[in-house]
């Protein structure tokens, strides 16, 4: 594992865009597609907005796919889906196609068929073998407050699902389902990076990082690449506490 520490945010996402064209050119020299997971929230949100800014007429937006480490459960035009987030700083900025857009449905009655109707959708995209998991190339995440990463929530059954590829939850204080990728889908990824900013996350990154293996505590605990790397970019205000520093 890998922790980078920037002085400012600006500067994170900055060097994250560039690792990704980077990510993304270096592996279409050699392979026919690239495989990425987005997370949401503000922090992605920034991300994507810099990929925008950073973006060039060289990179293959159609050999690259895209998919979501996990989802709110509400409509995809409501401002806290994070497809929605996407498409709006993003997907609509890029002209990507859109069969290379793969979103968590959120329309089902029931979210339990969501999770596996995304599950079949990584099923046929990877062409999957029933006991098999898709292993995508790069996957980004977050990073809770309160130590949850997708939507990996502490002290849930989610955590302990490992079998499934995908599977949903209730999350109470949130009044709110969710969709994730279970983090034994998660950590079949070659490369996964972690984005974490602002003051307000430098006691969790500590617990994460440096505290006792608690993830029942802290999901995201849970969350190592098995074929590859695992990287954290933190801004300094998010790594104040992290490696020494006082």
């Amino acid at each position: 594992m890998d922790i980078v520490i920037f002085p400012k945010a600006t500067d994170l996402f900055q060097a994250a865009a560039e690792d990704f064209m980077q990510r993304a050119t270096d592996a279409l020299a050699h392979k026919q597609i690239f495989t990425v997971v987005l997370s949401g929230g503000n922090t992605a949100q920034y991300f994507f907005d810099s990929i925008v800014s950073h973006s060039g007429s060289n990179i293959a937006w159609n050999k690259i796919h895209f998919f979501f480490g996990d989802e709110r459960y509400v409509p995809e035009n409501d401002i806290n889906n994070n497809y929605h987030i996407a498409r709006e700083h993003l997907f609509t900025k890029i002209g990507i196609p859109a069969e290379n857009i793969h979103r968590i449905p959120t329309e089902f009655k029931d979210p339990k068929d969501a999770a596996h109707q995304y599950a079949l959708t990584l099923r046929k995209f990877f062409n999957l073998n029933d006991h098999d998991y898709p292993q995508f190339d790069l996957i980004y995440l977050g990073l809770g407050e309160n130590g949850h990463t997708a939507s990996l929530m502490p002290f849930s059954d989610a955590l302990k699902e490992n079998t499934q590829l995908v599977t949903s939850l209730w999350v109470p204080e949130l009044n709110m389902y969710r969709i994730t990728l279970t983090a034994h889908t998660l950590n079949q990824s070659a490369v996964i990076i972690f984005l974490v900013t602002g003051e307000n996350k430098k006691s969790i990154v500590r617990n994460v990082l440096e505290g006792p293996l608690l993830p029942e505590q802290y999901p995201a605990q849970l969350i190592q690449s098995v074929h590859g790397k695992t990287i954290w970019y933190l801004d300094a205000a998010a790594g104040e506490l992290c490696l020494g520093k006082n």
